[in-house]
């Protein structure tokens, strides 16, 4: 199996439209989000993907952190340009989510599941996670970095600690170390799949599969919007990708993701067999 991200094995055989039309690789670097920024000022062709083998200071949603040993998982972030209204921005993090969920699901088997808006889940455990930036871009088109961090083969005294979820990997649970290159084409294709749907804007469905893979929907939690605590239960996922609260007072409100934050304690997600095994079918 091969240690390393080669560009050349990545791309082999990537049967894609828009994501991976060109793809380098890092051996380490700050932030695969950092190199991104740099790229967007000079020119880039659309759908570049950037991988690095470790980052020293790599980043997740709301200023978190996000750690991970060199050669261990999938550290990379897609540049995109892409006419989107801002009220949809958070259709972007699940139509990303729902990729990297569906890959899991396909190539491995296992019962990957989403916690809204951005956490990939295993059992209850968190894998992965996706942070999407906005760049200023030209007029008619805006520029979007999207990071994804993936813990791919690293082993049980590997994991971070003190995380606001209980971390896995993707070979804890599949008992047995994941060929990188063949999942990150995998994911690539999967990306440029559900990217195309998110072109077309077929929101609808987008949001529909979403809620079908979210177990946030269903549970009773409290939302953190600005300053202000809701408390209620999800019942849906709007169309632009918000989370629908029915509140205790029995009213009905949507928060985005971009502006919205769940009480983690109170959330720890639901493990669901059955919803995996029903998607499947």
């Amino acid at each position: 199996m091969q240690d390393r991200l080669i560009p050349e094995e990545i791309t082999k055989e990537l049967r894609t439209k828009v994501v991976g039309s060109a793809v380098v690789t890092y051996e380490r670097t700050t932030s695969t989000m950092d190199i991104a920024k740099k790229i967007a000022r000079t020119g880039f062709k659309n759908g570049t993907v950037i991988f690095t083998e470790e980052q020293t200071r790599g980043r997740g949603r709301s200023g978190n952190s996000w750690c991970c040993p060199r050669h261990k998982g999938l550290l990379f972030t897609l540049l995109l340009s892409h006419n989107i209204q801002h009220d949809r921005l958070c259709l972007l993090t699940g139509t990303m989510a729902i990729s990297i969920t569906e890959t899991i699901r396909e190539t491995l088997q296992l019962p990957a599941e989403i916690k809204w808006p951005n956490d990939i889940l295993i059992a209850g455990k968190k894998v992965g996670g996706v942070l999407v930036e906005l760049e200023k871009g030209s007029q008619k088109q805006s520029l979007f970095l999207v990071g994804i961090g993936l813990n791919v083969n690293i082993t049980e005294k590997e994991l971070p600690k003190h995380t606001r979820l209980p971390a896995t990997s993707l070979a804890i649970e599949n008992k047995g170390l994941v060929d990188r290159i063949l999942f990150a084409r995998a994911l690539l294709q999967d990306i440029d799949k559900w990217y195309s749907i998110l072109r077309d804007e077929h929101f609808r469905y987008i949001a529909d599969r979403w809620k079908e893979l979210c177990v946030t929907v269903g549970q009773k939690l409290t939302v953190t919007e600005g300053k202000t605590e809701y408390s209620g239960k999800v019942i849906d996922i709007s169309n632009n990708g918000g989370l629908m609260l029915k509140l205790d007072n029995g009213q009905i409100k949507i928060f985005r993701g971009e502006h919205a934050t769940i009480n983690t304690r109170e959330a720890l997600p639901r493990v669901c067999d059955k919803t995996f095994k029903t998607i499947r079918e």
